[in-house]
């Protein structure tokens, strides 16, 4: 095992040349392998999209009209007619 560290520290002492292509193919996948290795290694977080900031628009929150959380439920405004308006 001695022998092959002792040829592998003697081969990188030798200069070597390499085309641009190679030298992009290279460094496109050590930022892509860093990138991979870097989400695999980050904390888990739990991701929120929507702000949560309790504007209560209806979205998930049943099919009732409530005002401020409350279970009551709103009554809806009855709209008045053209011929109630002009009387």
């Amino acid at each position: 095992m001695k022998q092959k560290w002792n040829d592998f520290k003697e081969s990188l002492t030798d200069i070597m040349e390499m085309s641009k292509k190679e030298f992009w193919l290279t460094m496109a996948v050590c930022i892509l392998g860093g990138i991979v290795f870097g989400i695999f290694l980050s904390p888990k977080k739990s991701v929120t999209i929507a702000s949560n900031n309790g504007n209560n628009n209806g979205n998930g929150s049943g099919s009732g009209n409530y005002v401020d959380g409350s279970e009551e439920a709103v009554e809806e405004e009855e709209i008045a007619d053209q011929e109630e308006t002009e009387k």
